[in-house]
């Protein structure tokens, strides 16, 4: 391929392979696109899982007296895998986690991995409205401290309620007027089995599902290891086994300590290995 014609540059970005150009689209839109390795069967198998785990999820919501849909809660599964252990291959990703570790270095947590559902035939949809992943916040970072890797389950298409971002709004600490919103908002439409990766600072939404069928996502967000996890994986997880670099990744080892005595006999730990 022909390289694209330039004049007056001094310095480029280098992209040593599709990963890379991922990595750049990040940067730059605040958005990708990145396929997993899993066949038609695999995500079969994925689909069914998703459904018995969000059945199983509402019944023992009931047993603990939650009423879901009173507490706004009915389109998620929290912590989906420690529910659906297939799950794990997803959060553990071969092709994300490289991705992941050219964008937040060599030492990331696991915030959160939640099941969404998006109803069908236009159901009100808790996503709907533009947002951060780190809400309330209004500031500019040269390098991520957050990526959201959404999974869709299902297409997402226009007509289902895929998700929307607006274009480079991770570099800017206000949110844009609403006609420069309209303007630039673009609606990512992906197949079933794609991870939608996303800046955590770029303003983002799902939208209305008009169609006759539910679209499912599992959504993970990573961070670096300074931000606290919505619920703490270590403790919903107990007692599961997994490799000492997935340990690390689901955030073992980064509690806080409620002492003086706590954090100095930790240290003389960490001194005698």
């Amino acid at each position: 391929m022909s390289e694209v014609a330039r004049y007056g540059v001094k310095e480029t970005m280098g992209a040593r392979d599709a990963l890379d150009l991922c990595c750049e689209e990040l940067r730059l839109l605040g958005f990708t696109t990145l396929r997993a390795e899993l066949s038609q069967s695999q995500l079969d198998v994925l689909s069914r899982g998703f459904d018995h785990a969000l059945d199983k999820y509402a019944q023992k919501a009931e047993h603990d007296g939650f009423d879901l849909d009173e507490i706004g809660e009915r389109d998620s599964i929290r912590v989906l895998p420690a529910i659906a252990p297939e799950f794990w291959k997803i959060a553990f990703d071969e092709g994300l986690h490289a991705l992941l570790s050219r964008m937040l270095g060599d030492y990331y947590i696991l915030n959160q991995v939640n099941g969404l559902v998006n109803r069908a035939n236009a159901a009100k949809y808790a996503q709907s409205s533009y947002h951060r992943d780190l809400p309330y916040q209004h500031f500019t970072s040269s390098r991520p401290l957050a990526i959201n890797a959404l999974f869709a389950m299902d297409d997402f298409t226009l007509d289902n309620g895929a998700t929307r971002a607006i274009p480079a709004s991770h570099k800017m600490e206000a949110f844009p007027s609403d006609e420069t919103v309209r303007r630039l908002e673009k609606q990512i439409e992906v197949p079933r089995g794609t991870f939608i990766v996303l800046d955590c600072m770029v303003y983002h939404a799902g939208s209305t599902n008009r169609s006759n069928k539910n679209r499912r996502a599992v959504n993970h967000v990573f961070t670096i290891p300074m931000l606290r996890q919505q619920l703490h994986l270590p403790s919903v997880l107990k007692d599961q086994e997994f490799s000492e670099q997935q340990r690390k990744i689901l955030g073992y080892g980064l509690d806080e300590y409620r002492s003086v005595p706590e954090w100095l006999s930790a240290r003389r730990a960490t001194r005698k290995d």
